[in-house]
């Protein structure tokens, strides 16, 4: 049993979401200062510039705090397949990879977790799929993040084609950015208390696994 690994991976996994948690809010400030005191005649200043780095930045922390994140999934869920837990509806390799799937990473992993949650809680197959705080709270600003972030593309991409305006004004859609990057930060937190929540009833809690080791 792995419960050595869970740890390590759900450190990692924290220290990964820190870092997103960070860049997301400074991401956030950057577009408070654009608002405040870019010139709109020159749309390549330095703090157009900061703001595409930010962007960037962002993207380039979350992929890498993506890997430990989905190590743990994988690990979290084997842990109680392994320890003979019956009445589990996702398998480790499908509640780790439905973050890819489209259209099913719309809900798969959000019921998985809370599965993984209560399951890992001592809570019986009845009550598996019954509402854990932490889990919704992660879901819920994940799911709002990626939707705002959707909108802020279609306008940009909108607004890139010839002849054609959006009618949302710029600092409106920078506005609309800035709370998805706050809702981005708030869903790495969220998913902090999870990844312990979890982590520590598997091994010290209700369900402990560290005698399978």
């Amino acid at each position: 049993m792995q419960t050595g690994n869970l740890r390590l991976y759900a450190l990692l996994s924290t220290i990964g979401a820190w870092m997103v948690i960070a860049m997301s809010l400074a991401g956030a400030l950057v577009i408070v200062l654009w608002a405040a005191y870019h010139n709109p005649y020159n749309e390549l200043g330095l703090l157009t510039g900061l703001l595409v780095l930010s962007r960037l930045a962002i993207n380039v922390v979350f992929l890498g705090s993506a890997i430990p994140v989905l190590l743990w999934v994988y690990t979290a869920c084997a842990n109680l397949r392994n320890a003979g837990i019956k009445g589990l509806r996702h398998s480790p390799g499908w509640a780790t990879f439905s973050f890819f799937v489209p259209f099913a990473n719309l809900y798969i992993p959000f019921t998985a977790m809370r599965e993984l949650a209560n399951r890992s809680a001592g809570e019986p197959e009845d009550f598996a799929h019954s509402s854990v705080d932490e889990v919704t709270s992660w879901w819920g600003c994940w799911v709002a993040s990626a939707i705002v972030m959707s909108l802020v593309t279609l306008f940009t991409f909108i607004d890139a084609i010839p002849g054609v305006h959006v009618i949302v004004p710029t600092l409106a859609t920078m506005l609309i950015l800035m709370f998805g990057q706050i809702l981005f930060a708030a869903s790495a937190f969220f998913l902090t208390k999870v990844l312990w929540l979890v982590t520590n009833n598997q091994i010290n809690g209700a369900v402990d696994l560290s005698e399978f080791e």
